[in-house]
């Protein structure tokens, strides 16, 4: 007997960093982590083989924005990216937390701009970044909430929208809960590691999600799930009418 995936945590299950807990040196140290699982476990590797050759098919400067996107380590590496690639990378990380926004300021070495601002009303015009990424985001949302999140991300891209996340399953919880004990002691980890795997969609309930938004809002977009081993996916929407607002 093949069992499916568990039952979706809902967002009313809360991660402690989500709760405020934690100290400063504790909460810098799991970004770090985030930042080590995700260069281990493909999900940067997923990103990249989705921006690069998007940054590849124009010329010019390239726009980012990484919606929630803490210490600013991801989008660092899809400004070092897009250099590569043979073009000029404009990040911004937005994100609600000070102490991210702070390690994002101060660490990242990179010219990332950092905002502070609600993901679910970002701070930007309509179509004013090329690309609207966000990472280990969405499965802190409920489901409307994710759908209004992506509707927003798809407002203010003109080019596309990457959501790059983990993917629930059995042995992706029983793994991250093994991870998270052999290499690290701290608490936020520990406990936050598992629920986030438990507290994610599968990529049918991410497409779901998009054609629920194409649908409503913003019908211009193609869209696609790209699976990442060993348990990431990407939802990517490509936007079909590239023509600016007026």
């Amino acid at each position: 007997m093949i069992l499916g995936p568990p039952r979706r945590r809902g967002a009313e299950r809360v991660e402690r960093m989500d709760a405020g807990q934690g100290s400063p040196e504790e909460i810098a140290e799991a970004y770090r982590l985030l930042d080590r699982v995700n260069r281990r476990l493909g999900g940067h590797r997923l990103t990249e083989e989705i921006l690069v050759p998007l940054a590849r098919s124009g010329s010019g400067p390239l726009a980012i924005v990484d919606v929630a996107g803490g210490s600013g380590e991801f989008a660092g590496r899809m400004a070092r990216w897009v250099r590569a690639a043979g073009r000029d990378p404009r990040a911004t990380v937005i994100d609600l937390s000070p102490a991210a926004l702070a390690a994002a300021r101060a660490g990242n070495g990179t010219g990332v701009a950092a905002v502070r601002a609600d993901a679910l009303a970002l701070p930007l015009p309509d179509r004013a970044v090329d690309v609207a990424h966000c990472s280990c985001f969405f499965h802190h949302l409920s489901t409307a909430g994710a759908r209004d999140l992506l509707s927003e991300m798809c407002r203010v891209s003109r080019l596309a929208v990457i959501v790059n996340d983990l993917v629930r399953s059995r042995v992706a919880a029983a793994t991250i809960w093994g991870l998270t004990r052999a290499l690290t002691g701290n608490r936020l980890v520990r406990a936050d590691g598992p629920l986030s795997v438990l507290k994610s969609f599968v990529p049918g309930e991410l497409l779901a999600i998009a054609q629920a938004v194409g649908a409503s809002d913003h019908p211009g977009f193609r869209w696609q799930v790209r699976r990442g081993f060993p348990y990431r996916m990407a939802l990517v929407g490509v936007r079909v009418d590239r023509r600016r607002p007026a």
